[in-house]
């Protein structure tokens, strides 16, 4: 039997002659499939969420700083990111319609089989990886070992971060690790997380840093 968890979702729309409606912080969170219509995200915080599958329309992120999010299978239509803060984020297979990115910054994110045509004045910052192809990546016998080990680790396979639905790999994180880790590095400290919890390892980056940390303690 499939494995059961809490939905963990937002649901905000601002419908005709309401005010409008206000997106609140938040970081550390599993959000997929969430859905914002006619938002206020002005100059708010976001960091480590997990927007797998969301819908985002009409969405003013102006001023907004956005850090170590995933979006996956994510659509933007009608979003304003003008002068917003995009810093280690991943963009995977996203779909944009006329979002305007003015003076809006972006640095340390990859981008994978997304047309960033519908994001108007988007400049490309430092280390922004533009990929037009799914990766793979370099398997060893050591890496596919724990990467067994770790499908029965509940939060790392609810957050689909080293598995995905199919029993498939999550190929394009397990790449993005391989060029911070060497290949006898990576299996070692995917080991050391093996039997902890990871509830807060909710997207690439957070999963990243806990890696460099478990690093530091050897």
């Amino acid at each position: 039997m499939g494995q059961t968890y809490r939905i963990d979702r937002l649901n905000l729309i601002t419908y005709k002659c309401q005010p409008q409606k206000v997106v609140n912080e938040a970081r550390c969170r599993y959000l997929a499939k969430s859905q914002l219509v006619k938002c206020n995200a002005q100059n708010k915080h976001f960091d480590y969420l997990n927007f797998r599958g969301s819908h985002f329309k009409k969405v003013d992120f102006s001023f907004a700083k956005i850090s170590g999010c995933d979006f996956w299978g994510t659509s933007f239509n009608k979003c304003n990111f003008s002068n917003a803060y995009i810093t280690d984020c991943v963009f995977m297979g996203c779909k944009f319609i006329d979002c305007k990115f003015d003076t809006a910054h972006m640095e340390y994110t990859t981008i994978v089989n997304t047309n960033i045509s519908g994001c108007r004045n988007i400049v490309l910052g430092k280390f922004v990886e533009v990929l037009s192809q799914y990766p793979d990546f370099q398997h060893t016998s050591d890496l596919e070992e724990v990467l067994e080990a770790l499908k029965d680790n509940t939060n790392i396979r609810k957050y689909k971060l080293l598995h995905l639905p199919g029993n498939k790999y999550n190929r394009l994180n397990i790449y993005l690790l391989q060029k911070k880790f060497s290949p006898e590095e990576l299996p070692k400290l995917l080991w050391r997380i093996s039997g902890k919890s990871n509830k807060n390892l909710t997207t690439y980056k957070k999963l990243e840093l806990k890696l460099k940390a478990e690093k530091r303690m050897i």
